[in-house]
């Protein structure tokens, strides 16, 4: 942990609701430097983001560090179910890293504390920022980047092609009436033959609750739903789109064509769900499971809704402390791990390179285009990279901790059928709007 140094602190109040005053802890400066000269140890704090190699974050760190002399960094790996939690913890206690890991999209809260470096001060340039794909404008902030990419993601449909043409299906379901009657037809045809396979399966509709988060907002997002109003001070899923939505959802639970509480994605790799949605980043744990699921997965675009065929955006950035001793340090470091050619290497888990290939170098962009070329998974991922846009994820960056808790318990509940459908979205609306009241 990084060594509490003299700083500025700024009142934040986070989604516990208590205030904090919030810093990254600044760069010790190494005995042939002093602060601001771009020499000194850097703290980076993060969770596993390789899939399924957490081993290659401690690899990329230790090769920057040899690369050479001027910046050290040390690395803390953190998990998932806490992470982020400790982070804001540490900085609150002055004791927390000069680097982290963050969801694309960032946080209001430090975003309106002023307590995030913006790019430019850690030394990136406009032809730096000029190369991110459009969007990378979920990192932006009163006209200034203050998170570096690592990759994206998009919300993907999962299918078991062989169970589909079992079934009379020689493709994956394009709109929402195709996934219905698709979904149906395989729940109803194998109960029948004695296979007892699940059409569809919303994920966070079972035991990986957290997961409904993504797939609620993929689905809204395809009726044209919004999260809040244009200056992001109401919640809005309270809506038409909102209960097209989930009265669509809970079809899927009432005709018993989806099962409430099987898992997505555990129940695909034992082939008893046909098709699911999530980030395509799920195939990985999908390919985990060997023989399972060799040959017996592929990826699709969402399927359209009544508006578009959007879904959510996610992934992940690299941001900085702003009362950081040497920003230019930390700088430094995400340069490096978010730079065109790292990012390329994160292909291999199937993040979604986050520059504009017409902007990087030749030869990084060739690198990338062998890895589409290789994998047809790729050619899906990159039609629903097309359909998305940075609006949704900007919304949610708003009362984002608040609406995600709220999310788990109001749209499970309204898609099982324990809450009336008016009820459910009157619910979430009314505790995302204290949350946002209270940022005010």
């Amino acid at each position: 942990m990084a060594r509490p140094r003299r700083r500025s602190f700024i009142a934040l109040a986070l989604a516990s609701c208590c205030a904090i005053s919030t810093s990254a802890c600044s760069s010790s400066t190494n005995a042939a430097g002093s602060p601001g000269d771009g020499k000194g140890t850097i703290e980076f704090w993060t969770m596993p983001y390789w899939t399924g190699e957490n081993d290659k974050i401690k690899e990329l760190v230790e090769k920057f560090n040899a690369s050479q002399q001027d910046v050290k960094v040390n690395l803390t790996l953190l998990e998932y179910k806490d992470g982020r939690e400790k982070i804001k913890q540490a900085i609150a206690a002055g004791t927390g890293p000069d680097v982290w890991m963050m969801n694309n999209g960032l946080d209001a809260d430090y975003l309106n504390a002023g307590s995030l470096a913006s790019l430019d001060s850690l030394g990136y340039t406009e032809a730096d920022t000029d190369m991110f794909l459009d969007l990378a404008k979920v990192n932006e902030h009163q006209g200034k980047y203050y998170g570096a990419p690592l990759y994206f993601d998009v919300g993907v449909m999962v299918y078991n092609p062989d169970t589909l043409k079992k079934y009379g299906r020689t493709k994956p379901p394009a709109t929402w009436e195709e996934l219905k009657s698709t979904a149906t037809a395989i729940t109803q045809k194998s109960a029948a033959d004695g296979s007892g396979i699940s059409g569809w399966q919303f994920k966070g509709m079972d035991d990986h609750v957290n997961g409904i988060n993504s797939t609620w907002e993929s689905f809204l997002c395809a009726a044209g739903g919004s999260l809040t109003s244009p200056d992001y001070k109401k919640s809005t899923q309270n809506s038409e789109a909102g209960r097209t939505t989930m009265n669509y959802m809970r079809s899927f639970y009432q005709d018993k064509t989806s099962p409430v509480g099987t898992s997505a994605l555990n129940g695909f790799i034992d082939g008893k769900v046909a098709m699911f949605p999530f980030f395509q980043s799920v195939a990985m744990n999908v390919k985990a499971a060997g023989p399972k699921t060799e040959g017996k997965w592929a990826l699709a675009p969402m399927p359209t809704g009544p508006k578009s065929g959007c879904s959510m955006v996610g992934g992940h950035s690299l941001v900085a402390g702003s009362q950081g001793e040497d920003l230019k340090a930390a700088g430094t470091f995400i340069k490096y791990m978010t730079s065109p050619e790292m990012t390329a290497r994160y292909m291999d888990f199937l993040g979604i390179f986050p520059y504009k290939l017409d902007k990087v170098d030749a030869a990084v962009k060739a690198e990338h285009d062998k890895k589409v070329k290789a994998d047809p998974v790729w050619t899906p991922i990159l039609e629903q990279l097309g359909r998305n846009s940075p609006d949704l994820v900007l919304q949610d960056r708003h009362g984002w901790s608040t609406r995600w808790e709220a999310q788990k318990a109001n749209i499970v509940a309204g898609v099982s059928g324990q809450l009336p459908v008016d009820e459910a979205l009157k619910n979430l609306d009314s505790q995302v709007d204290q949350a946002l009241s209270a940022a005010k």
